[in-house]
């Protein structure tokens, strides 16, 4: 009697702590989270790019970081027309990235890429076979090549178009509004 009578408060409390669990669960999948749920706990809806209006966005693969900061993770920013989107890819705060053109495919861009090389940032493997460009193994190209400059010296900016790229923003996150520069401001798709 004395063991019945010492699991009946604990199997109350166990009871309490699962019905709560079952309630925020239910609300969670309803969109309906309480105040008492930690707000750094976030939802990841499933986005895809084809279903959205023409405009300007930016997706990341790491939650709107709420500060100063344009981004986290990995960014693609971009304007989207139609079934095409024309933007960049790559890391906040860094220089560290690559313009990408092309048709959008659920969360797929399928088209070509465009590397900007300089002497601080000497690109000197463009390799023609596919490769992987970012670590997260989201950026695929191959097909490179240099695009020589009339003013080509050894300081001079220098272009690498790779005519295949292939970008899978599947599971990033869609920000309320792009924060980063724009495209059109990095992008110079008319020299080549």
């Amino acid at each position: 009697m004395q063991i019945r009578s010492n699991l009946l408060p604990l199997g109350v409390v166990f009871a309490t702590l699962l019905t709560g669990l079952l309630i925020s669960y239910s609300q969670v999948k309803g969109k309906q989270i309480p105040s008492s749920v930690n707000q750094n706990w976030v939802i990841k809806r499933p986005v895809n790019i084809a279903s959205l209006a023409n405009s300007n966005y930016q997706f990341c693969s790491q939650p709107d970081p709420k500060d100063w900061r344009d981004g986290a993770g990995v960014c693609f920013n971009f304007s989207k027309m139609g079934n095409r989107v024309n933007g960049y890819y790559g890391y906040p705060h860094s220089d560290d990235f690559i313009c990408i053109r092309g048709v959008v495919n659920g969360d797929c861009i399928t088209g070509e890429a465009l590397a900007i090389s300089w002497a601080a940032n000497q690109l000197e493997n463009r390799p023609e076979s596919l490769f992987k460009w970012d670590s997260e193994g989201r950026l695929i190209l191959s097909q490179g090549h240099l695009i020589t400059t009339p003013d080509d010296n050894k300081d001079a900016v220098k272009w690498i178009l790779y005519r295949n790229a292939s970008l899978n923003v599947e599971g990033f996150y869609q920000y309320n509004r792009p924060r980063m520069t724009s495209p059109s401001q990095l992008c110079d798709w008319k020299a080549k």
